[in-house]
């Protein structure tokens, strides 16, 4: 059995509350932008690079450091991917806001297409993808927005004491 690990960002742009999907070229599906694990290369760095690579994106993941600051950021999720019965990938999927959405420009030998897509593009039946990348999406978004809304309220909390 041939496994390898991949690490994935679902990129979400804060301001717009849209999610970037990337049109890929081999699979030739909306999916999020990521890749494989390079030897001695962890998660976190993989991830960044791949979103770089392929978008020009910088990014900030989301998650807690647990249980020491040290330590690498629970990812979002953990999927299985069955490429075929001989063969898996290992998804480490993690939730990103761009810093710099503007900037967006995607590499040609792997992307096909990019395009920020909002909650009701996602969960459109013509929306090509995978029904679990939907789903993965959709949380991302409630996610950043639980996110938001708990710092509003620490904020007014601050405020009035």
């Amino acid at each position: 059995m041939e496994i390898h690990f991949c690490a994935t960002a679902c990129i979400v742009d804060k301001e717009e509350q849209k999610i970037l999907f990337i049109h890929h070229k081999k699979l030739n599906k909306w999916l999020f932008v990521g890749g494989h694990i390079e030897a001695n290369e962890d998660p976190e760095t993989a991830v960044y690079r791949e979103v770089k690579e392929e978008t020009n994106l910088d990014i900030t993941l989301l998650g807690d450091r647990y249980p020491r600051q040290e330590d690498y950021i629970k990812p979002f999720a953990l999927q299985r991917n069955v490429v075929n019965e001989n063969h898996i990938h290992i998804d480490i999927f993690y939730i990103a806001l761009a810093n710099n959405p503007s900037q967006i420009k995607a590499k040609e030998d792997e992307v096909l297409n990019y395009k920020w897509f909002s909650k009701d593009e996602i969960i459109n039946n013509d929306f090509d993808t995978f029904p679990e990348k939907k789903q993965m999406a959709i949380d991302a978004l409630d996610y950043v927005d639980k996110l938001s809304f708990d710092v509003r309220i620490k904020t007014k909390n601050l405020k009035e004491s």
